[in-house]
């Protein structure tokens, strides 16, 4: 497994609802993103042996593994995309979810999507993902 950061511009999509993976898939690749979709966490430790992705989108309700459970191993990996999670749950500022989300600090969008919002978790995770990378550019260019 690749634990080492790399420049991308890759994607990973986890979600067990065929129509969000699609819709993601289309959405992003027509902003410029590498887009990978994939129905379950067991497909997605697939992905992340052979590839490096800057982000890891999953959501939060899956049959094999929830969305924390999910990103607690991928951190336990040493996998270093920056996550966000997905929820058909609304928003709700009392609900459980908004709870876990205020404690887990990562972003969280809710279905059906905010096209601003979705594109607005993507740049964030880049550039925090590449930051410490094009720092390393910077001044291997000095």
């Amino acid at each position: 497994m690749s634990l080492s950061k790399k420049k991308n511009r890759r994607i990973l999509i986890v979600d067990d609802e065929t129509d969000v993976l699609e819709f993601l898939k289309l959405y992003l690749g027509s902003l410029g993103w590498e887009v990978d979709a994939v129905s379950s966490t067991s497909d997605a430790f697939q992905e992340l042996e052979n590839t490096t992705y800057f982000m890891i989108l999953t959501d939060i309700a899956m049959p094999d593994m929830d969305g924390y459970e999910f990103i607690s191993k991928i951190k336990e990996k040493g996998i270093p995309s920056e996550m966000a999670l997905m929820t058909g749950f609304g928003y709700n500022p009392k609900h459980t979810l908004v709870k876990i989300y205020k404690t887990t600090r990562y972003p969280c969008l809710f279905k059906p999507f905010n096209r601003s919002k979705v594109i607005e978790t993507v740049q964030r995770a880049w550039d925090s993902y590449h930051s410490d990378l094009l720092q390393s550019d910077s001044d291997s260019n000095n």
